[in-house]
């Protein structure tokens, strides 16, 4: 019996390590995560008619993917690369960020950084509780929730590729 409760105590403790040393496969935005998040983007687009510009940036704030919408205004790539790089900086959607640095608030000071722009369309991608970058859309006919919802979408996907779990030997 106590022979049997030691190899039962063994498996557990060796199954346990084995769940312990179960990783993310990529915690590191990849070209093809940017392109999931890209056509996942244009999926969400589909839907309202919408054909929105989309900026993919890794963790560092640096350029992964950008795509200009057909007919899209001069002005929507721009704003994409600015509210992906807001949600990047500030981990949150950059809606949520809008919200929080209103004038008068405690945050409003924030506002004045380089490149941040205090409109919804930025979702930062998440890999656990890490931010491995963010997706920016600007230019849906749902005007700044409709372009978050779009960069949620896009988020989403990109973060599926990374959270497939590989076991480590």
């Amino acid at each position: 019996m106590f022979r049997m409760s030691r190899v039962l105590t063994a498996a557990t403790a060796s199954a346990l390590l084995m769940i312990g040393t179960q990783s993310y496969a990529q915690t590191k935005l990849t070209a093809e995560m940017a392109m999931a998040a890209a056509r996942a983007v244009q999926a969400y687009a589909e839907k309202d008619g919408s054909n929105p510009s989309t900026v993919v940036l890794d963790a560092d704030g640096n350029i992964v993917l950008q795509l200009k919408g057909n007919n899209a205004a001069p002005h929507n790539i721009g704003l994409a690369e600015r509210k992906a790089y807001t949600a990047n900086l500030f981990k949150m959607k950059s809606i949520e960020w809008r919200d929080a640095t209103m004038p008068g608030k405690d945050r409003a000071s924030e506002r004045q950084m380089p490149k941040v722009v205090p409109l919804g369309g930025g979702v930062p991608i998440m890999v656990g509780n890490q931010v491995i970058g963010g997706v920016g859309v600007s230019g849906t006919r749902g005007g700044q929730e409709g372009d978050t919802a779009g960069a949620q979408a896009g988020a989403d996907a990109a973060a599926a590729l990374a959270q497939r779990p590989v076991a480590q030997n």
